[in-house]
């Protein structure tokens, strides 16, 4: 009887430490909080802002937007590449009275050139020219830095699908001053009684930004001027350089 107690008593001091132990145990960690869409679009800003390149297209409808002081070239399509931090290749589809044609542009920091209507030499334009592509993917004042800093009302829709990728979709409102700034005074200046909305198409695991519309009311306007921006080719980069030799 003894020996039996005796074995009883070396079996619960072992099995003590194990009992402590689970008594100890970690808890359950907490589970991780569900994104809102002011995290989603701040993610979406962030990753915007730190991709080396990608490719874009920018489609205007609505009442012209022209690029021009004279206002006699009204921008409709402009597609092109962005290498970080300040590089924009593209070709701009504008209309000119009596003919749509298309003008290659570089933007490299502030310095422009764009191909002559006429005789598609390159020319470097001034710097009052109205609209630098290369301003519009800035981190400080492009995109990137409107997105973070400069939208209201951010609200989740319900998700789209394009091009076979499903999509998380963000409503929200713009601040139009930063658009007029970013833009050089073509989105965003007119004096307006109903706001910019933006909408912001977004995949939810990359973050990466797929489509961007802007809704810009327009006074005296049948309709609103429509600025979409879709984009692509993530982080891939092409060379751009100065189409014209220093002087």
């Amino acid at each position: 009887m003894m020996a039996r107690s005796y074995l009883y008593l070396i079996l619960l001091l072992l099995a003590l430490p194990l009992a402590l132990a689970a008594c100890r145990a970690a808890p359950e960690p907490e589970p991780t909080p569900t994104p809102t869409p002011d995290m989603v679009v701040a993610q979406s800003a962030a990753r915007l802002a730190e991709l080396t390149g990608f490719h874009f297209v920018l489609e205007t409808s609505g009442p012209p937007t022209y690029l021009d002081p004279g206002q006699t070239l009204a921008l409709r399509r402009l597609e092109g590449d962005f290498v970080a931090s300040d590089r924009v290749r593209a070709v701009v589809r504008v209309a000119v009275p009596g003919l749509v044609t298309e003008v290659s542009v570089i933007g490299i920091g502030e310095r422009q050139w764009q191909t002559n209507v006429l005789t598609g030499a390159w020319e470097e334009l001034p710097p009052t020219w109205g609209f630098n592509p290369a301003v519009l993917f800035d981190a400080a004042v492009g995109l990137p830095a409107i997105l973070a800093q400069d939208l209201s009302d951010v609200a989740l829709a319900e998700p789209e699908t394009i091009d076979g990728v499903r999509l998380v979709v963000i409503t929200a409102v713009v601040n139009p001053q930063r658009l007029a700034t970013m833009s050089g005074g073509i989105i965003g200046t007119q004096p307006m009684t109903e706001p910019i909305t933006v909408q912001l198409w977004l995949d939810g695991s990359t973050y990466n930004l797929h489509r961007l519309i802007l809704t810009e009311p327009v006074p005296d306007a049948p309709e609103p001027r429509r600025w979409q921006v879709d984009f692509s080719r993530f982080d891939q980069t092409v060379t751009i350089e100065p189409p014209l030799p220093p002087e």
